[in-house]
């Protein structure tokens, strides 16, 4: 029987840790490789893959109206396609720049708090290059702070700035084929002290 417990015990660890959030902040957003939130880092084959853009962890308890953001990879590939989710309008006329409206807000109970906003596709052309995915605030920026920002659901007068999941925009957020990319300092000491609790 301690052994079966044993087993369980760890199994539940294991998964655990397998499946957990990579960014615990409020108000994130990143380039993930699944609608959790939970891998940004792989390395892949050459050819046509899919990402996220996610934000996770938003403080609107009615989900996301809208977002703005620049993402764009760095690195042997090329962003094929964005396909917004939800029942989205883009005005943003720059390069890589997203400016999304949303008809209804976009909340995902079955994966919140990650909330899949767009998916990405990406072909990868060589993989002795790592390619870095990065996401930093638009030109003309709806919130003060110039950082990527989204509406919130349940008051759409409160916009709400977004925290690069690795820590600002010098950072990449997300890597296919090269080291991974790792949240910031404070957020490592956080889930550490987590851990604890």
């Amino acid at each position: 029987m301690k052994k079966i417990a044993l087993v369980l015990m760890i199994t539940a660890v294991l998964t655990g840790n397998a499946f957990a959030q990579l960014d615990p902040d409020d108000d994130g957003i990143g380039v993930y490789f699944d609608p959790c939130a939970c891998v940004n880092c792989l390395t892949l084959d050459a050819g046509e893959h899919l990402g996220d853009i996610v934000i996770t962890h938003p403080t609107s308890p009615m989900g996301i109206l809208g977002w703005e953001c620049k993402m764009w990879a760095e690195g042997p590939a090329f962003i094929t396609s964005v396909e917004l989710l939800g029942n989205a309008i883009d005005v943003g006329t720059r390069e890589n720049e997203y400016i999304v409206g949303l008809a209804d807000p976009l909340y995902n109970p079955y994966s919140f708090p990650a909330i899949v906003v767009a998916m990405v596709n990406v072909f990868i052309t060589d993989t002795s290059e790592p390619i870095n995915f990065y996401i930093d605030g638009v030109y003309f920026p709806s919130h003060e702070s110039g950082q990527p920002a989204y509406l919130d659901g349940s008051d759409n007068t409160i916009i709400k700035p977004l925290q690069q999941s690795t820590g600002g925009p010098d950072f990449p957020v997300a890597t296919i084929n090269g080291e991974c990319a790792v949240a910031t300092e404070s957020t490592t000491i956080d889930g550490i002290k987590a851990l604890y609790r």
